[in-house]
């Protein structure tokens, strides 16, 4: 009897121990499950992740960049504009996991090009982060050496036969700064439209919201305003540099058309903010607050597919400098052919 009681003891030992080693190995398996279905949930159903990090897009790009002068004290003085002479630029784009960088250099001008419409240095580099939500983005832009375009009001004896356009070679326009934007639709992204690191499924749109923290430089000389202007505009003849520090909100729309792999995007934005200027002409200086305007468009078609994306961007992108009597109007206009594969 003794040897059958202990045998039972055993075997009930045994078995009392079985459900609390299956509780502990369920507690242990549970914490995974649910990491994978909050994961999971993240993505939402419109959007498709690509499981590669590394993208690379190499691009052409057709610039074109003006600085337009008009006068705000009721139609007074003539307006004036400056271009660069830039006949196109190439670029890479790379982008790792969500960081997307982009640089470009300047094809090099033909001795008729500089001849006619000089030279202009050039640089242009932007950094972004894309995500569903929220993105941000670095950006420098350099230009030195402009252009006067219609120039005949001003110098109507010029001769554009052997001295081609009038030239301002140390005309500069620098602007440096950060770019917040949300996206209040997660079925919409961005990233899909213009960077193809992800991809939309259907066709979605959102409103949309930006912040712009941007400083922005032009350096002049004493040939900025044409002749017969200088007393209409006091605030800007005889301007050596100018410093100009601005904060801008802006709101808008997009909404992105997909038929299965093609896809279409056009997004409108406009805002305002106020601005810091700090400028020096050739006999004082002045510092003054004023409040700039901003708008862009932009709009993009391409294909994105499994590895292999392509798409051509349009972009014009609009910003004033608001100084008393003028207004300075800095217009950035796009057009840009790319094409890519995903590793």
């Amino acid at each position: 009897m003794s040897m059958t009681f202990k045998h039972i003891l055993i075997v009930f030992l045994l078995v009392s121990t079985i459900p609390v080693r299956s509780q502990q190995e369920k507690k242990k398996e549970k914490p995974p499950k649910e990491k994978k279905e909050k994961k999971a949930k993240e993505l939402p159903e419109n959007i498709e992740a690509f499981p590669k990090n590394f993208l690379i897009r190499p691009r052409f790009v057709y610039p074109i960049v003006s600085i337009n002068v008009s006068n705000r004290m009721f139609g007074k003085g003539e307006k004036f504009a400056y271009m660069p002479a830039m006949p196109g630029v190439v670029g890479l784009s790379l982008k790792i996991k969500k960081v997307y960088i982009s640089a470009a250099i300047q094809l090099p001008a033909s001795e008729a090009l500089r001849k006619k419409y000089g030279e202009t240095k050039f640089r242009n580099i932007n950094i972004n982060i894309q995500g569903r939500v929220l993105n941000w983005g670095l950006f420098y832009r350099d230009y030195k050496g402009f252009y006067l375009t219609k120039y005949k009001p001003y110098y109507p004896n010029w001769k554009e036969d052997s001295l081609g356009f009038p030239k301002s070679p140390g005309l500069r326009s620098l602007e440096a700064g950060l770019n917040l934007g949300f996206n209040f639709n997660r079925n919409f992204s961005m990233n899909a439209a213009f960077a193809q690191g992800e991809r939309q499924k259907k066709s979605a749109g959102s409103f949309l919201m930006g912040i712009s923290e941007r400083y922005q430089r032009l350096e002049a000389d004493t040939s900025f305003v044409p002749p017969t202007q200088g007393p209409l505009y006091p605030n800007l003849d005889q301007l050596v540099y100018g410093n100009f520090t601005s904060t801008i909100i802006s709101l808008g729309f997009g909404y992105q058309f997909v038929v299965k792999k093609f896809h279409f995007t056009p997004v409108l934005m406009a805002g305002s903010g106020f601005q810091i200027q700090s400028y020096e002409q050739t006999d004082r200086k002045r510092l003054w607050i004023n409040y700039p305007t901003y708008a862009s468009a932009k709009a993009q078609f391409g294909y994105n597919g499994d590895h292999f994306f392509v798409n051509l961007i349009y972009l014009t992108e609009y910003n004033t400098i608001p100084l008393k009597e003028s207004r300075i109007k800095l217009f950035h206009n796009w057009l840009e052919f790319g094409m890519g594969v995903r590793f």
